[in-house]
């Protein structure tokens, strides 16, 4: 039932937009998280563990949704298994990894760029593998606007904004960029060897098990404080990693790749206007103009 409405190219928008907004405000909900437990900007051991119990516990609530409708994991072989450990290692344990590390060493600005591009990769490999999946000069276009919105959001004029490259900052995003996009991928192929919504429960566990235990590795800096609105913010954050990559990962299962990735272009635009919301930062007219922009990118890229 829940694969027809996918499916369907008007809940495919509804949906795709749904998730981005989702993740989009997660970005400013994690830094208000930081506050209320106290976890410092250099605190590498603390922001990791505190993303692992995150993912953790959203892919439990996952497995346990799963369960509860008595959905059937429907594993094929063994090979699926190895699959979905490298789902959860790819698209969970190392994306997080590279992005912690790389925005300690790393401009806000650039980043925010530089991993917009898992998106944009996750198109070009999308049409490059899959049958079912090309390249078009709409495709193409609809990546031209989507890169140049996030571009107009974060450069300022006199701004060198190639100075100071380095590859614990600026290389670790892009491997977090990479993963992205490899994770779409191999979303798409453990689609048809297993149930996805299982496959997305199993695979945050695995992915947040494994961060839990670089955290610890790491050390926390300092015992967190734990207070009640601490935990409301951990609680959203673990539902929107539940229910949005639940939903994404579906929507690849469905739908051509490149169709589902380009609305990835909206998540930074829509992440400095949430910021400008909830943690009071200037709202800068450029904003609107660049979700004007990704909007139309996305409409271009999907018209057949």
């Amino acid at each position: 039932m829940y694969k027809s409405i996918l499916k369907d190219n008007r809940f495919k928008v509804f949906f795709a937009v749904f998730v981005m907004v989702g993740w989009a405000m997660a970005y400013p909900l994690i830094k208000l998280g930081y506050q209320e437990f106290q976890i410092d900007g250099a605190d590498l051991g603390g922001k990791i563990l505190f993303a692992g119990i995150r993912f953790f516990l959203a892919g439990t609530a996952v497995t346990i949704f799963s369960r509860l409708r008595k959905i059937d994991a429907e594993i094929s072989d063994r090979g699926t298994l190895g699959w979905l450990f490298l789902l959860g290692l790819v698209n969970t344990a190392l994306h997080y990894m590279f992005a912690y590390v790389g925005l300690g060493f790393n401009s806000s600005a650039r980043s925010t760029i530089l991993d917009s591009m898992g998106g944009f990769l996750l198109i070009i490999l999308s049409t490059a593998i899959f049958a079912d999946d090309r390249m078009t000069w709409k495709k193409a276009l609809g990546c031209v606007l989507g890169i140049a919105a996030i571009v107009s959001i974060n450069i300022n004029p006199g701004e060198d904004f190639f100075a100071d490259i380095t590859m614990r900052g600026d290389g670790m995003i892009l491997l977090n960029a990479c993963c992205t996009a490899f994770g779409g991928l191999i979303t798409r192929v453990i689609s048809r060897k297993m149930n996805i919504t299982r496959a997305t429960g199993y695979s945050m566990q695995i992915g947040g098990g494994l961060l839990i235990a670089a955290g610890l590795l790491a050390g926390p800096r300092r015992p967190w404080t734990i207070t009640g609105k601490g935990i409301f913010i951990l609680f959203c954050l673990i539902m929107i990693s539940a229910v949005c990559f639940g939903i994404y990962n579906a929507l690849l299962s469905v739908h051509p790749i490149s169709e589902i990735a380009i609305y990835n272009a909206l998540i930074p635009v829509l992440g400095v206007i949430f910021a400008a919301l909830l943690l009071h930062e200037e709202l800068r007219p450029q904003y609107i103009i660049a979700v004007i922009m990704v909007a139309l990118g996305i409409h271009v890229a999907n018209q057949k």
